[in-house]
């Protein structure tokens, strides 16, 4: 996919490096992870890790209080 860049219109180009790819402008450097489907980077392993143990509790506390109570 090529982008449009958001500061200065240029054809962006992509960048692909792991959890860090995205694309970059070669006009004025910025760099964009939306055409990524998200206008955030990807999450690192310990916010996946944060939000699996949120979802696990809320789980638990579903299984143990399944009406709310």
């Amino acid at each position: 996919m090529r982008c449009g860049c958001p500061a200065c219109g240029t054809y962006m180009v992509q960048s692909e490096h792991g959890l860090a790819s995205g694309c970059l402008c070669p006009n004025c450097a910025n760099r964009c992870t939306a055409c990524m489907g998200t206008d955030r980077p990807p999450l690192s392993i310990e916010e996946l890790r944060r939000g699996y143990e949120e979802l696990l509790e809320s789980v638990d506390d579903e299984e143990k209080h399944p009406w709310g109570q």
